[in-house]
């Protein structure tokens, strides 16, 4: 008997509508910030999702977040860092005679620079890092010269640490949180059974570099060096083993004078990081980092709206962050410091 062809149901043709105009919007944009969509694999082409245009994505709006709050300087910035990238790239592929994206594809690009730009104050792209990554061609030399020449001028921190204070002192073990802290909620993800940290922790007790793990994540999506360590020490957390030292070396830790001031925003702020982050703010309500750091940052910064803050304050902000992450860590795990000279905060 003939088969019986039904008609597809408006519902179906309705979510395959949206599901094109969709596509048809991300290449729109896509091309708009410049991209040659012939460099994209065509299977993301056709569905208008993948890595390749995930990447990309990623960086298009992440400049255009900036322009939005006008924070034009590091607009600039970043032209700057992708110019040397893409230069690098240019000189290499005419020096050895390769096409440019034989020497690095467009996509790698910006996860090299998107993780550069997110390095913490004091951290540095290395050879091995972008090897990691998939960067095999020679001169990789010059690309780590002009990447750390970048950085160096553009992470500059008022927040910057004393050379004077005692650093943290920390075994080459790992350490083993006695138990998960009270507040942790374990979120598996329905699809890949792990919580939104487990992967980056997993991959960095494996071996991984944070900054490998940044530009290449689970969902193939780019994500900040900073998200992928409170990552880590979000394992802490929960109860997981994680070695400080190998840690420390992408993110220092608190110095005794760090330690100090934020011990002392919690007598100052009478905020307790121990307690249930849902309570343990203003008013008895949800903490808050500039909350917590009025005493280092002032009022006048916290009460600033964002685009009137200079790269300056935003550059000490970012690192106080960082070492509030750390101090928070430690403080829920139980973890008691000790720093060089013998002090300890027993």
């Amino acid at each position: 008997s003939a088969a019986i062809i039904l008609p597809v149901p408006a519902s179906v043709r309705d979510i395959e509508r949206i599901e094109e105009e969709k596509r048809q919007e991300t290449l729109n944009q896509l091309k708009d910030a410049g991209y040659d969509l012939e460099h994209i694999p065509k299977n993301e082409v056709e569905q208008g999702d993948g890595e390749v245009i995930r990447t990309l994505k990623q960086w298009h709006n992440y400049i255009n977040g900036l322009k939005k709050r006008e924070n034009f300087d590091r607009v600039n910035q970043l032209d700057d860092l992708r110019s040397r990238i893409v230069t690098w790239r240019a000189d290499t592929a005419e020096k050895y005679r390769m096409a440019p994206g034989a020497v690095m594809e467009e996509h790698l690009i910006i996860r090299i620079a998107y993780a550069t730009a997110s390095l913490p104050c004091g951290a540095e792209v290395d050879r091995d890092t972008l090897v990691a990554v998939g960067v095999r061609s020679r001169g990789l030399d010059d690309l780590v010269i002009s990447l750390r020449e970048w950085t160096k001028k553009t992470n500059k921190s008022e927040g910057a640490r004393s050379p004077s204070s005692a650093s943290m002192v920390l075994a080459d073990e790992p350490y083993t949180p006695p138990s998960s802290w009270e507040f942790a909620v374990y979120k598996p993800n329905k699809k890949t059974g792990l919580a939104t940290w487990e992967s980056s922790y997993n991959r960095f007790m494996e071996g991984e570099n944070p900054m490998t793990i940044a530009m290449n994540p689970a969902n193939g999506k780019p994500i900040q060096v900073g998200t992928v360590v409170k990552h880590i020490q979000d394992g802490l957390l929960h109860g997981r083993p994680v070695p400080l030292k190998k840690l420390a070396a992408v993110v220092a830790p608190p110095n005794k004078e760090e330690w100090d001031t934020l011990s002392k925003c919690e007598d100052v702020t009478g905020f307790d990081v121990t307690k249930d982050p849902n309570t343990s703010g203003v008013d008895g309500g949800f903490f808050r980092m500039k909350d917590f750091l009025v005493p280092v940052m002032g009022n006048a910064f916290v009460s600033k709206d964002i685009k009137e803050r200079t790269q300056e304050e935003k550059s000490k902000f970012n690192h106080w962050c960082n070492t509030l992450n750390w101090y928070m860590s430690l403080r829920r795990s139980k973890y008691t410091p000790t720093f060089e000279g013998g002090h300890s905060l027993l």
